[in-house]
């Protein structure tokens, strides 16, 4: 078998990549790098909002789900697009993980509004929003961020691909996402960066993000269903949220503390196993730990309803 090449790609802002383009091999191994660190960011905050819903009459637990669901799938694609080019990914290290809160997502992308470790209460919809922030119409917008976006990040990305046609590894370790197709071609890896962004985001004129799995609403458009409380709709051939209305769940609070610091112990243990063993299915070609996702699962619920806030933290100390 072919294998990738190992080696853990040097990292750049995102600015660099979108205003001086990818022009080597290298630069794009560190910008899918960086893609997989921007992905995995937005995973924790999610999480913590999932698993504070206490009581959910409109079951809005089932559509943060879907969104961090589909961010794993994005991080997985990520790391599958670098080992297709001869990149190894590289998770296994405290600086992959931020430190929440931040003003910055990996990358240097400001975030003016916090991004914490909250629950599933319109404030926190508002950062989720902000993370998420298309850079077209067609529903109104929230006052831009400082260009360049991800949006751009990934075009330039997908610009690379196309214009440098770098070879494609069809044998690198990859992890299986559902509905994608393997990376063996450079338009394989085209299609695999346009369903990234059009998950996030959506696609030009639409708040429709078509997928292999059905047809939904971007994640900033099911966000905002959300936070405005109704639901989006076409009215006289125009998208508008004012379909049904959608009552927010009732919510567990928690707060940053120093209280069970066994418990918090016992989550950063198992977030730590759990990113050894994903990095091991690119540099090794093992099945992700599923259980151990569902073991962290497990583990920060019962952080958080004890007002606890689960340390998305490393731990040096395993066992």
């Amino acid at each position: 078998m072919k294998q990738a090449m190992t080696g853990t790609p040097r990292v750049k802002a995102l600015r660099e990549y979108v205003e001086a383009r990818i022009l080597c091999l290298d630069d794009l191994k560190g910008a899918l790098q960086l893609a997989m660190q921007l992905e995995f960011a937005t995973i924790p905050p999610y999480l913590c909002a999932q698993w504070s819903v206490k009581r959910d009459p409109d079951r809005t637990e089932g559509v943060v789900h879907k969104v961090v669901s589909q961010e794993m799938y994005h991080f997985a694609l990520a790391g599958n697009l670098l080992t297709a080019i001869g990149g190894t990914p590289s998770v296994t290290y405290p600086g992959f993980l931020p430190d929440y809160p931040v003003h910055e997502l990996p990358g240097g992308i400001p975030q003016p509004m916090a991004v914490d470790l909250k629950p599933l209460v319109k404030d926190q919809l508002a950062v989720f929003m902000q993370i998420e922030h298309p850079d077209f119409p067609p529903v109104d917008r929230m006052e831009r961020l400082p260009p360049p976006t991800i949006g751009a990040f990934y075009d330039t990305i997908i610009e690379t691909f196309r214009e440098t046609c770098p070879d494609i590894y069809p044998d690198a370790h990859a992890v299986s996402v559902p509905f994608a197709p393997p990376i063996r071609t450079v338009a394989d890896a085209i299609e695999t960066i346009d369903r990234i962004k059009s998950e996030g985001e959506g696609v030009p004129d639409s708040p429709d993000s078509p997928t292999g799995e059905r047809t939904s609403h971007a994640h900033y458009y099911l966000f905002k269903e959300l936070y405005v409380g109704k639901r989006l709709i076409k009215v006289d051939g125009r998208w508008s949220f004012d379909g049904a209305p959608v009552t927010l769940p009732e919510v567990f609070h928690f707060q940053h503390s120093t209280a069970e610091p066994g418990l918090s112990l016992k989550f950063r243990k198992i977030l730590t196993r759990l990113l050894a063993d994903l990095e091991s299915c690119w540099t090794s070609g093992v099945e992700p730990n599923v259980p151990a996702m569902f073991e962290l699962k497990i583990a920060g619920q019962d952080l958080i309803k004890r007002g606890i806030c689960p340390e998305f933290a490393w731990a040096e100390t395993q066992g």
